[in-house]
């Protein structure tokens, strides 16, 4: 298959916040316009004279999938706007940068193409500085739709698919200019991308901070970026030393003090600012500073053993689609972190940047996956469809690589791991994923590993992994049991198991499932985490989705109604447990920490009992403490540091 890669000149940014002689932002109305048999190209629609002043008027961000006018198309569509600029400053350039459109994307500004992109769910920018003019006219063609050959896609004939489950992928292929889009105006040398590892010595309770700085169009004869570490507004002295790399690319090395060393955590979840100078240019980004590592059959955040809930998130709300504006993703993700939802595969493609900044700030841990959802083996052979999946994954890597909530890539969810194709797929990307990130772990969900047909460890690819994925629906315990016998020394995480809301004869079904999962789970001392499918319900074209089009596997409906299974996981996946007892008008109210599952130290928790607070300084697995509050107590409460009531109980008089 030819493949086209003509104007494929792009430059990713990183995580950050970039200091510009402007950032315009360039979302809001625009015009747009379907073009459902592809006649745009050659009717030139997007030339500035061409008359777009009678299409519709849409705000971007937009999905057209879930606009009412063109629900759930699928095809190719355009947008267009109009925008002003004045004259660059001399030694400058102009890009567009698009923070996610899905799925492919071609660009023209004033009549001239300038780009494309392909792959829906991470940013991309293209230099524009010789196409602007005083008036200017933007246009950009989108298509979402899907085959054999897009990330994700349709399958390639296999004989263990029915014909319509190969078609389709499990969530809908929502359309449009998903995320915001901006002018960025910056020096013609400027910082392309910062990559930080902090990486702490739990021994001395210092830092080693690696700092690589990317300048695009440097100047061999000027000197190495200027470097500053900040910890909340206050500046952290730093010895840096310089390492001379290729032209462009420099790497700053020195150490943190003890003293000035705050370790990230769910619990403590400390930021870092760094800010970077190369010449007129400056960027600021976060980090923070925190060992992640798998030692046997163990998962450790600073050396401490960590084991938790989480969960997966399919992307998707009513009449916003894929946008994820911040008062559905403020309202999902107080309520995943309120569920001890703390370590999450969280979806099957890149996130938003926001829903990362949320998790560095408050505590979540997440393994970023992108693209490879069930490839088959023909697709997982062939060379243009890695070069998509690599191209798609770099980005992700390359965004989100500062971000301290990131513990683990993926690459890819449930596809045929136990063929030659898909153990060389296994071995070749986890290598390219260690290529451009050494510092985090790697791994993928399998669906294969703990099947009865895989014999050794050598039939299926989890042995090519840092940790095992495993999705699983029932016969928990048996399945675990299989797994470990595996892999005796690999940690194991259970990245999808549940029930929908139609398994059942009612709610109390699901509750009784997810119990019972839950004591399979804590007998095996190797099962790290257990991540619920799903968070919440999800529209669909797959054969098996319900009649109002949604997948009915959430914690909560698609409106965030929360049902009775998010309680019970609630309770589940506290990290301690309340006990009572009453003596006269006394109550004594032991806090217990978990040492199953989840199982990790607690810190700065607070007891709410009645109009009482008490502090709970620290408990370690297994640990307890008894604090005594007056009897006209009615109901307790376990709170997270940042406000998260993670576990209630009424208390009976």
């Amino acid at each position: 298959m030819k493949v086209n890669y003509l104007f494929l000149i792009l430059f990713l940014l990183p995580f950050g916040i970039q200091a510009q002689a402007s950032k315009t932002p360039l979302h809001g109305e625009w015009a747009f316009a379907l073009d459902p048999v592809n006649i745009g190209d050659r009717e030139d629609w997007y030339k500035p004279t061409f008359p777009s002043n009678r299409w519709d008027k849409v705000t971007v961000p937009h999905c057209f999938s879930v606009d009412p006018r063109y629900s759930l198309y699928t095809g190719t569509a355009w947008y267009i706007k109009k925008f002003k600029q004045t004259k660059l400053p001399a030694g400058h350039r102009a890009f567009l940068r698009f923070e996610a459109v899905f799925y492919k994307a071609g660009i023209w500004v004033n009549g001239k193409k300038l780009g494309e992109h392909e792959g829906g769910y991470t940013p991309f920018e293209i230099d524009v500085t010789e196409a602007l003019s005083e008036e200017n006219t933007l246009a950009l063609r989108v298509n979402n739709a899907w085959d054999t050959t897009t990330i994700p896609g349709a399958k390639t004939r296999v004989n263990f698919e029915n014909e319509n489950s190969a078609q389709v992928f499990p969530w809908i292929n929502y359309g449009g200019i998903n995320r915001e889009v901006y002018l960025i105006v910056r020096p013609t040398t400027f910082i392309q991308r910062v990559k930080i590892v902090a990486d702490p010595d739990l021994i001395k309770k210092t830092a080693s901070i690696q700092v690589r700085v990317d300048v695009a169009n440097a100047d061999a004869s000027k000197p190495a970026p200027a470097l500053t570490i900040y910890n909340n507004k206050t500046k952290i002295p730093v010895k840096w030393k310089s390492k001379p790399g290729t032209t462009g690319s420099y790497t700053l090395e020195g150490t943190l003090a003890a003293k000035d060393v705050k370790l990230w955590n769910q619990d403590e979840p400390v930021l870092y600012d760094a800010e970077v100078v190369a010449g007129a240019d400056t960027l600021r980004t976060k980090f923070g500073i925190r060992k992640v590592e798998v030692k046997g059959t163990s998962l450790l955040l600073n050396g401490e053993p960590i084991r938790m809930g989480g969960c997966n998130r399919p992307l998707d709300y009513p009449k916003y689609g894929s946008m994820d504006p911040a008062i559905v993703l403020e309202q999902d993700l107080n309520l995943i972190k309120a569920g001890s939802m703390e370590l999450s595969r969280i979806s099957h493609y890149p996130v938003s940047t926001q829903l990362l900044d949320w998790a560095d700030a408050h505590g979540l841990l997440i393994i970023a996956e992108a693209g490879n959802w069930q490839l088959t083996p023909k697709q997982m052979a062939d060379p243009v469809m890695r070069k998509k999946f690599q191209s798609q994954f770099s980005e992700m890597v390359e965004r989100d690589w500062n971000h301290p909530s990131v513990i683990a890539w993926s690459v890819g969810n449930e596809y045929q791991s136990q063929t030659p194709e898909g153990q060389t797929w296994t071995k070749d990307m986890y290598a390219y994923a260690k290529q451009l990130d050494p510092s985090r772990l790697v791994t993928f969900a399998s669906m294969m590993v703990w099947r009865e047909n895989i014999k050794t460890a050598e039939g299926e690819a989890s042995q090519y992994v840092d940790f095992i994925s495993a999705n699983m629906y029932g016969n928990y315990l048996a399945n675990l049991k299989h797994i470990h016998e595996l892999y005796p020394n690999k940690a194991v995480y259970v990245s999808e198991f549940g029930i929908r809301t139609d398994g059942v004869k009612n709610e109390q079904g699901r509750v009784d499932h997810l119990v019972k999962a839950m004591q399979d789970f804590r007998q095996c001392d190797f099962v790290v985490g257990a991540s619920v499918w799903t968070f919440n319900d999800y529209q669909s074209r797959f054969p098996g989705t319900n009649a109002n089009g949604y997948r009915p596997w959430g914690l909560v409906s698609p409106e965030r109604e929360l049902r009775d299974m998010y309680f019970t996981w609630q309770e589940e996946f506290s990290p301690a447990t309340l006990s009572v007892t009453r003596t006269g008008n006394k109550l004594s109210v032991t806090v217990s920490a978990r040492k199953d599952l989840p199982s990790y130290t607690l810190r700065n928790y607070k007891l709410l009992c009645g109009n009482q607070t008490f502090d709970i300084a620290q408990l370690k697995p297994g640990e307890s403490k008894t604090f005594e509050c007056e009897g006209s107590a009615t109901q307790l409460s376990l709170v997270k540091p940042g406000g998260f009531t993670v576990l209630k109980k009424s208390i009976g008089q």
